[in-house]
């Protein structure tokens, strides 16, 4: 990467000079938004999932933000200038100082054209973590960075890549940094916002492509452990992450039937909502 932007305009990482309150902030809301397939195809939710965290600070959304137009047309400029051509990240970073706001946008590359599926599965352990119901905060992604971090932190030194994450009633609510979902038999199961998961704006496309598929959807309150363990399939998915099949959960192992046809159905709205202006 040689072009970012700062402030909503475009600079060459070569000679720009950054902000000093991008070091010493007192907030920053940090967010990876999916392209590829020639487009932005979850532009809209993700700016929107943006600007309900700067709400729910009461901090004021960046005006360089506000004209959605504009900043596409920066961003699809970004990824050009870095000829970035497949699919990657966008990098969005708010930097709230005392007196001031900065932004910057960035942006990565894969070498692949379409959203990521682990095909060869990843381990999960149940995180000792806990989420709390009662939380207005819970659906905001950067309120749960430093629980995810913690998630993350339990799993160095042992075979295990992700981690699920349980409320206060022990019910599984997410997996760190990921939207959890189950299959049993016909039905997938994700948890609802009740139980405390995290706002996602890939969740409603991977239900969407489960739905295509002839999958029963139950958005749940309630998911046991027990739940999990006799479930046919768990996967998790996010735009930063991809979609990881979960291969198995202490000595439990999971078939990967469902999880890969609802990848490819998720490719199949992806491209189709990528050739389409979101503004």
């Amino acid at each position: 990467m040689r072009f970012i932007i700062v402030d909503g305009k475009i600079h060459d990482l070569r000679t720009v000079l950054l902000p000093e309150e991008f070091t010493y902030n007192r907030l920053t809301i940090s967010h990876k938004m999916w392209y590829g397939y020639g487009g932005i195809p979850l532009f809209t939710g993700n700016i929107d999932l943006l600007r309900m965290q700067s709400d729910a600070l009461k901090l004021p959304f960046p005006e360089e933000f506000e004209d959605s137009r504009e900043l596409f047309r920066l961003i699809k400029r970004m990824l050009n200038k870095n000829k970035f051509y497949r699919s990657g990240h966008v990098h969005f970073q708010i930097f709230y100082g005392n007196d001031s706001i900065h932004t910057l946008v960035s942006c990565t590359t894969f070498s692949e054209f379409t959203f990521p599926f682990s095909e060869e599965g990843v381990l999960a352990a149940f995180s000792t973590q806990k989420k709390f119901t009662t939380n207005a905060m819970n659906r905001l992604p950067f309120y749960n960075e430093r629980l995810w971090q913690s998630a993350f932190a339990e799993l160095r030194g042992t075979p295990y890549h992700q981690s699920i994450i349980f409320n206060e009633k022990d019910s599984a609510c997410e997996c760190a940094a990921n939207s959890l979902f189950i299959i049993s038999g016909n039905e997938l199961t994700t948890p609802s916002y009740q139980s405390g998961c995290h706002e996602n704006v890939l969740r409603q496309f991977v239900i969407e492509a489960a739905a295509v598929l002839g999958l029963k959807v139950n958005e749940a309150a309630f998911i046991s452990a027990d739940e999990i363990f006799e479930a046919d399939e768990i996967f998790c998915a996010s735009e930063e992450w991809g979609i990881q099949w979960i291969l198995g959960i202490d000595q439990q192992r999971f078939i990967h039937y469902f999880s890969e046809k609802i990848a490819e159905e998720l490719n199949v709205l992806l491209k189709a909502k990528a050739g389409i202006n979101p503004l």
